[in-house]
């Protein structure tokens, strides 16, 4: 049986870490999206974390653009807290490098977007 070359696994590897508690919880967007409602996601995972290291997989993916975000989510209740700023009390990640700043804005797809294929398949995200 031929594999399917237009899908493959997705891995995203997560750094910035600070302890091993909780787990990460990552989100993929599709072209679309709207990456600020995680609700909306096309797919989500977790993962626990070992030594500051986590590393998760969204299997059988399509190739094209996706967007992802990821959070330390240290106290396990599987959803990002926020504080009375509802400002984003635990470590958050972005793919494309973006970070939440001032200047950078909110995140949308455009600013989180990465092609997935062939020599593409893994993802780096930092959590801050």
């Amino acid at each position: 049986c031929l594999a399917d070359d237009t899908s493959a696994n997705l891995t995203i590897r997560i750094s910035g870490l600070l302890n091993d508690r909780g787990q990460v919880v990552a989100y993929l967007f599709r072209e679309g999206d709207d990456v600020m409602k995680i609700q909306n996601s096309y797919l989500h995972t977790q993962v626990k974390i070992n030594d500051k290291k986590a590393q998760l997989f969204f299997q059988n993916i399509k190739y094209g653009k996706y967007a992802v975000t990821a959070f330390h989510d240290e106290n396990g209740n599987g959803k990002l807290d926020h504080n009375f700023l509802h400002m984003p009390a635990e470590p958050l990640g972005f793919s494309n490098n973006f970070k939440l700043g001032i200047f950078s804005g909110l995140p949308n797809f455009e600013k989180l977007q990465f092609v997935f294929g062939p020599g593409t398949d893994v993802i780096d995200i930092t959590v801050y």
